[in-house]
C-alpha cells in the first residue's frame, strides 16, 4: 500500500495533479494539457468538453493505484464548481475487489454510485463542499453536502484492481467541465465507535439497464 493520505490544494500548490504524484489517463490519446489547466493560481480546471476534434465523449481523470484498504476508515472531500455536465458528472472513487466508495457531482445534483442520488441543486454557480466518509468496521458510509448529511447506508461491492481516482471516468454518459479548489483523500482510522444507522439501498434510477458503467481500469 502507498500513502494513505493525498491532498491536492491548488491555492497552496497551483500545479497540475500530475506534478503532485497523480497519474493522468484518457482513452483519446491526447495530452493532459488538452483537458486540464490551473486557473488564477488557485484552482484546477478539468474539461473533457475540450473542443479539440473529434469532440466526442471521452474519459479524462487522475488516479493513484494501491491506496485503498476497505477495512480502514476512508474520507474523500471535494470543493468544486461544475460548470457543465451530463447527468453523470464529476466522479470521486476509491475501490478494490471488496468495496466501492464512489460519488459523482453534476450541475444539478449528486449521486452515490449504485446506491442513491439527490437532485434539485445548483452546483454550477458557486463552489460547494462534498464529504464522503466510509467506515471500515461496518462497511457503511455517510455523505455530506456543505456540512449537511444527505445520505448514509451500506457500501456496494467493488471491482478488480485497487485505485483512487477523480474526474470524468466514464467512456459514455457525457462530458464534464469543472473547477476544483481542493480534493483530499484519507484512508486512515477515524472512527470513535459511532456507527451510522442501517438503511436499505435506494434504487439507482438515473440510468436503467446498465447502459453506463462505472469505469474499471484495464489490467496492465
Amino acid at each position: 500500500m502507498q500513502a494513505a493520505v493525498l491532498t491536492l490544494d491548488f491555492a497552496q500548490n497551483p500545479t497540475l495533479p500530475s506534478a503532485q504524484g497523480m497519474s493522468f489517463s484518457t482513452e483519446s490519446g491526447r495530452p493532459e494539457s488538452d483537458f486540464a489547466s490551473i486557473l488564477d493560481s488557485n484552482r484546477l480546471l478539468l474539461d473533457s468538453y475540450t473542443s479539440t476534434l473529434p469532440n466526442t465523449d471521452r474519459t479524462a481523470y487522475y488516479y493513484k493505484d494501491n491506496v485503498v484498504d476497505h477495512t480502514t476508515d476512508l474520507e474523500m472531500e471535494l470543493r468544486i464548481k461544475v460548470r457543465q455536465s451530463s447527468p453523470f458528472g464529476f466522479f470521486v472513487v476509491a475501490y478494490n475487489p471488496n468495496v466501492s466508495s464512489a460519488f459523482a457531482i453534476n450541475k444539478n445534483g449528486w449521486q452515490i454510485y449504485q446506491v442513491t442520488s439527490g437532485a434539485g441543486y445548483d452546483f454550477s454557480q458557486d463552489f460547494n463542499t462534498f464529504l464522503y466518509k466510509g467506515y471500515g468496521a461496518t462497511n457503511t458510509y455517510e455523505f455530506f453536502v456543505n456540512g449537511t448529511r444527505v445520505a448514509f447506508g451500506a457500501r456496494p461491492s467493488g471491482y478488480s484492481g485497487n485505485q483512487f481516482y477523480f474526474g470524468d471516468g466514464t467512456p459514455t454518459g457525457g462530458n464534464v467541465k469543472a473547477e476544483v479548489q481542493y480534493l483530499r483523500y484519507s484512508n486512515e482510522s477515524f472512527s470513535s465507535g459511532a456507527v451510522p444507522e442501517p438503511v436499505s439501498l435506494a434504487s439507482w434510477s438515473l440510468f436503467v439497464g446498465g447502459t453506463i458503467l462505472l469505469r474499471r481500469r484495464k489490467s496492465r
